[in-house]
């Protein structure tokens, strides 16, 4: 069996970016500077990492034991994230595994960290056995469907009646919701694949290639589910900041003002990363 390689983790993660820089509604990946990587990491950190993430980000970051992971971002020297950009364009390469890790991470390249892909690219090396393979058997398993006891070398996959009428539901219901899915697009967002930013909130609009950017001091870009909720609150309005010690608020500083927001991610006029709300600016800014 082949071992797979650094190199290969590398390689695999490099053409992942060609694909993601294009699906990026951001467009930070496009042509990314380090200073929008640093904020790419600020938006990762808030919108929640994994323990693995975790890890990667405060190896890079050099997080000492008890600092905060968001300041060391925030104070990081940028200039370090140049060889990561380097790296996905190809132009240098690199043989530091933080940054390697931390690239992955940026371009939300899966399966990762490296030990993760060799364990899933190791497990995927097949050995056919008759009309199936290993593998296929264990998907079959992990999904709940009995294999019949007629499964031998020789025989491969025997479906029983039961299993064969359960992949027949499933796939009816998958079939059902993935068209009802484009039907309710059709209803809601009628030939409207773009959203802007109107007042205190996005809207979903109409768009074209000559639209995209900024119109009449108003931003028009791809709609991005995860940001369409985004919504300015009222900062003289009564708010809940926090519940079981989780931010429900996050903020940010223009012109001494603070404007608050409904969750993580850029200010849609700035493009500036919002800060989770602080007891600290609660208290100096006399929010409620």
């Amino acid at each position: 069996m082949k071992k797979i390689t650094f190199e290969e983790y590398k390689s695999a993660i490099k053409a992942h970016y060609k694909v993601s820089k294009l699906e990026d509604v951001s467009g930070i990946l496009l042509n990314p500077t380090p200073a929008q990587l640093r904020n790419l990491c600020l938006m990762k950190f808030e919108n929640g990492l994994t323990s693995a993430d975790e890890n990667i980000f405060s190896l890079f970051f050099h997080v000492k034991e008890g600092q905060d992971l968001r300041k060391a971002i925030d104070k990081f020297d940028i200039g370090k994230f140049k060889p990561i950009i380097s790296f996905l364009k190809a132009e240098k390469d690199s043989d530091n595994s933080s940054r390697i890790e931390l690239a992955a991470i940026l371009v939300d390249f899966c399966p990762r960290p490296y030990n993760k892909y060799l364990n899933l690219q190791s497990s995927s090396e097949v050995i056919k056995q008759g009309g199936a393979t290993l593998v296929e058997k264990k998907k079959l398993v992990a999904a709940g469907f009995g294999i019949g006891k007629g499964l031998s070398k020789e025989s491969g996959v025997v479906v029983n009646g039961s299993v064969r009428k359960k992949v027949t539901i499933f796939v009816a219901v998958f079939l059902s919701l993935f068209f009802m899915g484009y039907t309710i697009k059709g209803v809601f967002f009628p030939n409207k694949e773009c959203m802007q930013w109107i007042e205190n909130h996005y809207e979903p609009v109409r768009c074209s290639d000559d639209k995209l950017g900024i119109v009449h001091s108003e931003i028009i870009v791809p709609i991005d589910g995860k940001v369409i909720g985004l919504v300015k609150l009222n900062s003289s309005g009564e708010h809940e900041f926090f519940k079981n010690e989780k931010v429900l608020i996050w903020y940010y500083k223009r012109n001494g003002v603070i404007e608050l927001f409904n969750g993580p991610g850029f200010h849609p006029e700035t493009g500036k990363s919002l800060k989770p709300i602080t007891n600290y600016i609660i208290k100096k800014y006399s929010l409620k």
